[in-house]
């Protein structure tokens, strides 16, 4: 009103919330109920909003495979329809209105019961969920005729015909004439031509990728069905069938993805003076890797070309394969080198036989007989072959990610974008009109938010099941989650800051955790981790433990009291052992709680035959372990303990032989 010239300007900025919110899946109803779990694996943390944009993009794609199967009609096709969940970009199952009903009928009917052992790792006892796997049961249309054919043609060409294609698709795209988007899309000198072209590839990518995946995994999963059928018909033991199905299945070792692990330990191997090779920078290491002509390098550059498409957040085109960053893979083999011998040597895969005889299970000798040489073997070749169709996937991927690493960098050398990793913060959307011409100065205002944003909501943890309406991590508050106990006992050690993948990658692939991060412990399908085996004092879901915690900082664990604790090196509350046999006194470590006050020991002669070997304290309490060796069987020793709080009141505390 006091301008003379109209408003040309209003504020267009958008809210925090809306960035978060921005690509968010829409939800028919208040009570939608997501899930990370299987995704949480493919898609950790937050994707970038090309990725997301891109990977869902072909919604039609999933449509005709279930008209292929018979499971869909054409009147269903709904091109608003979400093909999974997303919230503060992470992907997760829609359990309530996705595409795939898995669950429905749940736990009455068996193969829901098996969906959810699949995906979850555990049968659900949610209230909640089991009302809405109930309901999608009873409401799931009868199955007809026309319907049925399909899926049991779609079945036996699977069982028949799935290994044959996907092994002849591998020779087609990877071995003979391998594909290779980067070297169609170098003909074109500008953006708009490279988005294009990008586009007319994006259905064989997508198809080539996908095609072999559903019918092994159909394939995978009856050899599964019929092994676990075979163990339930001879016992009702469910402790021992799961201890048996999990033993047959993780003594699967023939398989591509486990010859990451095992290369990168030939690697180690080789290399003839380790210690010299572990004082290198990780860049020295890699050029000596690179350019070399020892056994070392020509194994290095093998891995590399075998799976360098491999890598963390591998569907994600804002991260880099192996083959463009492999120094997580340098830090891998300087690790192992590090470690003891026994990493060095490969993993012997047990035999059938020895597999048979180890298992719980009372079988009948014709049952074990067909598990030896019929379903175990052909169970395992199930896994080899889902393994493969899952590196297959990767690699098309991989592909597509290099063209659009090509293509922010056409669109940086253009000046339509200030730098590469701009491109990751774009949507499709935004990607197209840039190439097409258009100068949105919002754009770039969006990609500053997105960019301050993403850490944030990279770092959201969410629970199993996220309900609606409003789905909020639970650490959006940055609270505290009480921990899972997972393993009793305490423990004090380095913390090795593990928040995020690549951090402890160095570990992650050494001999003894290896199986731990592929289908070979799992199945096929069953996303478990078996921590408790391992005997190792752990909690789970510490929120705040890696903001709190550092590489480097030593902490001790207590399952008893469910607290991590750091302890302050540079402090004084250290304890003493005073050995009376040797009649000195020696350093016995850091006191497991960081308490301002020092603790004082009494003056000892040769004649208090005691020993302090171990300091603890919780809260108000206070416990000493104290060790004494008599010199007599009738000798009584008294121990007295003298203790300053920060309060500066001494006390003192006798303790008798039979004190507790």
């Amino acid at each position: 009103m006091l301008q003379s010239r109209p408003v040309t300007n209003l504020d267009n900025s958008y809210t925090d919330y809306e960035i978060m919110h921005e690509l968010d899946s829409s939800h028919p109803t208040e009570t939608e109920i997501y899930s990370r779990a299987h995704w949480g694996e493919i898609f950790p943390g937050s994707s970038s909003w090309i990725c997301l944009q891109w990977f869902w993009a072909n919604k039609s794609y999933f449509f005709r495979q279930g008209l292929k199967i018979g499971g869909k009609v054409i009147d269903d096709y709904n091109p608003f329809f979400e093909n999974m969940g997303i919230q503060y970009n992470q992907v997760m199952f829609n359990l309530s209105s996705g595409y795939y009903n898995f669950f429905a009928g749940y736990p009455e009917a068996k193969h829901a019961q098996s969906m959810v052992l699949s995906m979850f790792g555990h049968q659900i006892d949610d209230k909640d969920v089991l009302q809405l796997f109930r309901a999608q049961g009873l409401e799931a249309p009868k199955p007809s005729l026309t319907g049925i054919f399909p899926m049991l043609s779609f079945i036996i060409n699977s069982l028949l015909f799935g290994p044959k294609n996907l092994i002849k698709t591998k020779e087609e795209i990877i071995d003979k004439n391998p594909y290779d988007l980067l070297d169609i899309l170098k003909q074109y000198s500008n953006s708009k031509d490279i988005f294009n072209k990008i586009l007319d590839n994006q259905y064989f990518i997508s198809d080539t990728a996908l095609k072999n995946h559903g019918p092994i995994s159909v394939y995978t999963a009856v050899n599964d069905a019929i092994l676990k059928a075979i163990l339930e018909s001879a016992s009702n033991n469910s402790n021992n069938i799961e201890s048996d199905y999990n033993l047959m299945i993780s003594s699967a070792t023939d398989v591509i993805s486990a010859e990451v692990p095992k290369i990168l330990c030939e690697i180690a191997k080789s290399i003839k003076d380790k210690q010299w090779f572990r004082q290198l920078s990780d860049e020295e290491a890699l050029r000596v890797l690179t350019t070399g002509t020892n056994e070392s390098s020509q194994k290095f550059r093998y891995f590399i070309e075998r799976h360098g498409h491999r890598g963390y957040r591998e569907l994600d085109p804002m991260y880099k394969p192996w083959k463009s960053n492999p120094m997580p893979c340098i830090k891998t083999i300087k690790t192992i080198l590090s470690g003891n011998e026994s990493q060095f040597e490969a993993k012997i895969e047990k035999s059938v036989e020895e597999v048979v005889n180890g298992l719980k299970t009372p079988l009948t000798p014709f049952k074990k007989l067909l598990i030896k040489h019929v379903l175990l073997p052909w169970t395992r070749r199930g896994i080899g072959y889902r393994e493969l169709s899952k590196y297959i996937m990767v690699w098309m991927n991989n592909k597509c990610n290099e063209g659009f690493w090509h293509l922010a960098q056409q669109m940086t050398k253009e000046g339509l974008i200030p730098s590469v990793d701009t491109f990751f913060y774009l949507t499709v959307t935004e990607v197209e009109a840039l190439c097409n011409g258009q100068r949105d100065p919002l754009i770039f205002s969006r990609v500053r938010q997105r960019r301050r944003l993403y850490p944030k909501m990279d770092k959201y943890k969410f629970e199993e099941f996220i309900k609606g309406p409003e789905m909020k991590p639970r650490n959006f508050e940055d609270r505290i989650i009480p921990p899972v106990l997972t393993s009793g006992g305490r423990y004090s050690d380095h913390v090795l800051d593990g928040h995020r993948l690549e951090s402890i990658l160095p570990i992650t692939f050494g001999y003894n955790h290896r199986n731990r991060w592929n289908d070979i412990s799992r199945g096929s399908h069953c996303p478990r981790i078996r921590d408790p085996e391992y005997g190792i004092p752990s909690l789970i879901a510490v929120e705040g433990a890696c903001r709190a915690f550092r590489t480097g900082d030593i902490c001790l664990l207590d399952t008893k009291t469910q607290t991590i604790t750091k302890i302050d090196q540079q402090k004084t509350n250290r304890v003493l052992t005073h050995d009376v046999w040797k009649n000195n006194t020696s350093d016995a470590g850091i006191i497991p709680f960081p308490h301002e006050w020092k603790y004082e020991l009494p003056q000892q002669t040769k004649n208090e035959d005691v020993l302090i070997y171990g300091v603890n304290s919780s809260k108000q309490s206070i416990y000493i372990a104290i060790k004494w060796r008599p010199k007599g069987v009738n000798d009584k020793i008294n121990a007295t303990i003298s203790l300053r709080f920060d309060d500066n009141n001494s006390n003192s505390y006798t303790l008798e032989e039979d004190s507790e």
